[in-house]
């Protein structure tokens, strides 16, 4: 970013930018720093305590715009960007883990799960803008864009410490192993557990504090080392994140009387950008209880909001 901005510096130094008329087309181009996060409601315990939480990750932007004078004063800013939107999701309390294939029905285990994920969604974003300049130098704006999703990756990990079950025979205790899961998500491309070839790494120590072989752990209870996207859903319904984002942009930005120029502006999502088939309680299932281990649809809305801080300039 550092380099860029020197370049455009030498680019622009000796250029003296001429008042826009009313009526004509200017060219441009704009690169900076995305930071972005999403804006979405949290997952809460039984105690009402916020499970769920996003932060502020650094990405960047990128593309040419266009801008038409009404009058020496206004004028309409169209651009096409490509824009890094994201951000890092950590999800840190009550959980559960169900262990397949161990008899007719899953295992399920309660406990404490803790999920760090990255993620990375790249967009050609179109704004379209009405600018109204309050001088020679400073000029305000706002309007709306539409975003195309190019490219959707996440990487993290996800820890699981089960509590202690008795497995309903023989009085036996379970005592789950803490591990560790490491998420390597491609949305676009990855596909249901199903049909995906997973590591196993083992997750049960017996009680029996003389039995210390590998071999002779239960073999049923693993768990993958690594998994892609949608381990957690038996089939894939289209992508996690929808294919088309929209909202609402202002900002303000300063021109130099060179044309060199630097602005800071803020987009808010209108659209609910995740997939409502995946979006799935953390917390529990129905009733496990029962056997009946049928996953929670929350159905939340989950937006982009992204920070833009620039440096363009203008022919």
């Amino acid at each position: 970013m550092k380099r860029f901005i020197l370049i455009l510096i030498i680019l622009t130094t000796g250029i003296t930018a001429q008042a826009q008329q009313p009526g004509e087309f200017k060219f441009g181009i704009k690169a900076g720093l995305n930071f972005a996060t999403f804006a979405s409601p949290s997952e809460r315990s039984a105690t009402d305590e916020k499970l769920e939480s996003n932060s502020i990750v650094t990405r960047f932007m990128l593309g040419p715009t266009l801008r038409y004078a009404l009058t020496d004063m206004n004028g309409f800013i169209l651009e096409v960007q490509y824009s890094q939107k994201g951000g890092n999701y950590d999800y840190v309390g009550d959980s559960y883990w169900l262990v397949e294939d161990f008899t007719s029905e899953p295992l399920y285990f309660e406990g404490n799960s803790s999920i760090a994920l990255n993620i990375n969604n790249g967009y050609i974003d179109i704004p379209v803008m009405y600018y109204q300049s309050v001088n020679d130098n400073v000029s305000f704006y706002g309007g709306g864009y539409v975003g195309f999703l190019l490219n959707s990756t996440g990487a993290g990990t996800r820890t699981f410490n089960a509590d202690s079950r008795q497995l309903g025979f023989g009085g036996n205790v379970v005592d789950l192993r803490p591990f560790s899961i490491e998420l390597d998500h491609n949305y676009k491309s990855d596909i249901h557990r199903d049909s995906t070839i997973y590591v196993p790494q083992p997750i049960y120590d017996d009680n029996d504090t003389s039995i210390s072989s590998d071999d002779e752990r239960i073999p049923d209870f693993f768990a993958p080392a690594k998994v892609g996207a949608y381990y957690d859903y038996e089939e894939r319904k289209g992508d996690f994140y929808k294919s088309i984002d929209a909202g609402i942009i202002a900002g303000v930005d300063y021109k130099f009387d060179s044309g060199l120029g630097i602005g800071l502006r803020a987009n808010y999502g209108l659209i609910d950008i995740t997939n409502d088939v995946y979006d799935y309680s953390k917390v529990s299932t129905v009733d496990p209880a029962n056997n009946d281990y049928t996953r929670i649809l929350r159905s939340d809305k989950d937006r982009n909001l992204v920070f833009q801080l620039y440096i363009g300039f203008e022919l």
